[in-house]
């Protein structure tokens, strides 16, 4: 069951609002030449530009190899998503993946029209099943293993499925905490309140302490206590206590703890430098 949380609303994290990223158009060593001027356009976002030449290549009076029409089709399907037109954007990509099967690019305007439609489990589906290319074709535009399960996991993370965003953050970031970035730690240490993990949620706090102001520090920190986990909270506590020991919030945090801990003694301590101010 998930538990009630009021310090990140599931709507306000990072991967609620995760979206793949869009493919730069930056490759120069193009295998055909009626390419280039394409790439040239959608390089710079020139969306109406890019959707008459590339029209205009693909009426051309000539034989085109399948991969040429297919590379066509993507640059038309992203000007045409870019422009609204999802539905044209949608059928082009399809017809490049039947010219053109094993590419990547294809495939993210699929997704990213799935994700525009809120369309988070069609999305999911679709790149978990998806077989990645062995190799990626200078004009495609391919995910790395990273990209992919941490997308996963922010459609998982939609459809509310914990164990899942988990499992894919786990192979998306092999290290754990260090090799996340602050705001899949964010996220990590929200997702191990919903998923109940007491020990997950303390070494994801940890790892923001030294990042977080005290007020933001002491409302991650409360989110530990109010789930019922003081063992845990009770050494970050001492933590940033240590390092702010002026802060009278801070103290009092810490002696309620250490009494609900049964540390008495501690909490002794603590007292002697004066007494308490009430509570804020």
């Amino acid at each position: 069951m998930m538990r009630k949380v009021d310090l990140q609303p599931r709507n306000e994290s990072f991967l609620s609002s995760y979206r793949i990223s869009v493919p730069s158009f930056e490759a120069i060593d193009l295998p055909y030449s009626s390419l280039i001027p394409l790439w040239a356009s959608l390089r710079t976002r020139n969306f109406e530009e890019a959707k008459i030449l590339s029209t205009a290549a693909m009426q051309e009076r000539r034989i085109f190899p399948p991969e040429e029409r297919a590379a066509m089709m993507i640059a038309l399907a992203f000007a045409e998503l870019n422009l609204g037109s999802t539905d044209n954007a949608r059928r082009l990509a399809g017809r490049s993946l039947d010219l053109f099967p094993t590419q990547f690019a294809a495939h993210r305007i699929l997704l990213s029209i799935n994700v525009s439609h809120k369309d988070f489990a069609a999305a999911y589906m679709h790149l978990a099943n998806l077989q990645t290319p062995e190799e990626i074709a200078s004009w495609d535009s391919g995910m790395s293993i990273q990209n992919i399960h941490v997308a996963l996991a922010a459609w998982a993370w939609q459809l509310g499925e914990w164990d899942q965003v988990a499992d894919h953050l786990d192979i998306a970031y092999p290290n754990g905490l260090s090799e996340m970035p602050p705001e899949i730690r964010e996220d990590w240490f929200k997702l191990s309140l919903y998923r109940g993990q007491a020990d997950d949620a303390a070494a994801a706090a940890a790892s923001l302490l030294d990042s977080s102001s005290v007020d933001h520090a002491d409302e991650i920190l409360q989110t530990i206590v109010q789930s019922g986990w003081t063992k845990q909270a009770l050494p970050l506590y001492r933590t940033i206590y240590t390092q702010q020991p002026q802060n009278e919030l801070l103290r009092r945090r810490l002696v309620a703890l250490c009494v609900k801990e049964g540390n008495l003694q501690e909490a002794r301590d603590l007292t002697r430098p004066g007494a308490l101010k009430l509570a804020a």
